[in-house]
């Protein structure tokens, strides 16, 4: 498994302890039952988590069961049967004139990390890849093959993180324009962190400022709080890929739109 995910099972795991603590009960596979269900999430709705963070959790909890399952150890038999209902999320992406809007954004009016970030953002938007990786592409990973014309025409070749895949892309012609202005080289690598707070401001610099339904984490409360923010304040390191596969949805075949994607 990959780092993400050690992350995630880890802050899963360490909710499950503090409900472990609060029952002041041991905790065994055979007991996830519709019974356990009731009471975790009513242990999870008392301490603020969201619908949709609690269906992950209650998921993972079912994985681990159903391979303990698949090893021999005995499972509750209302397992199988064990669901929580997720709330539909409505998922923001730019548009082609918001991205229209951030490829005219004059880089003098930027700072270097800023510009660094805007070139990253449209790689995305024309790539459809996590930030995962995209954010390790390199030149070393393109190659050229000839098309049916006799063109030689570039390739991006990697294997992504998360799913392990081998992908073969071809390079979006936009993709090949911000090349130039690096002598050929992929912008700068920067941190996960610090390409989805820079993307924020490139965004509000290019005035995508739009009011959207969407969630943040309030510092105050503690809670990701519903309501109207202005579109770059919801602007995160997955909307290159998403505004991709909106944008081409029906433009393009289904199938090459996946094999673009990775999506199964």
């Amino acid at each position: 498994i990959t780092k993400n995910t050690t992350k995630k099972v880890n802050v899963i795991k360490q909710l499950i302890l503090r409900y472990i603590e609060h029952t002041k009960k041991r905790l065994s596979i055979t007991d996830i039952n519709a019974d356990f269900k009731v009471s975790f999430e009513n242990y999870c709705l008392e301490n603020n988590y969201a619908p949709n963070t609690i269906g992950i959790a209650f998921k993972f909890i079912k994985t681990i069961c159903n391979h303990a399952k698949a090893n021999g150890l005995p499972t509750h038999f209302q397992l199988d049967n064990l669901k929580i209902k997720y709330n539909r999320v409505k998922h923001i992406f730019l548009s082609e004139d918001e991205i229209t809007k951030i490829e005219n954004l004059n880089d003098t009016d930027l700072t270097d990390g800023l510009v660094n970030a805007k070139y990253w953002l449209l790689i995305s938007c024309y790539c459809a890849q996590r930030v995962s990786d995209f954010m390790r592409f390199d030149k070393s990973m393109i190659r050229y093959e000839k098309n049916r014309k006799g063109e030689l025409k570039p390739l991006l070749e990697f294997t992504q993180v998360k799913t392990g895949k081998i992908m073969t892309i071809p390079l979006h012609s936009k993709i090949i324009e911000i090349l130039a202005k690096f002598n050929g080289n992929f912008p700068k690598k920067i941190s996960d962190q610090r390409y989805n707070d820079h993307i924020k401001n490139v965004c509000k610099a290019a005035g995508i400022n739009e009011l959207t339904l969407g969630k943040l984490f309030n510092p105050e409360t503690k809670l990701q709080e519903e309501k109207l923010y202005e579109k770059h304040l919801l602007v995160s390191s997955h909307i290159g890929r998403r505004s991709f596969a909106t944008n081409n949805y029906g433009k393009i075949p289904t199938t090459f739109l996946m094999q673009m994607t990775g999506h199964a």
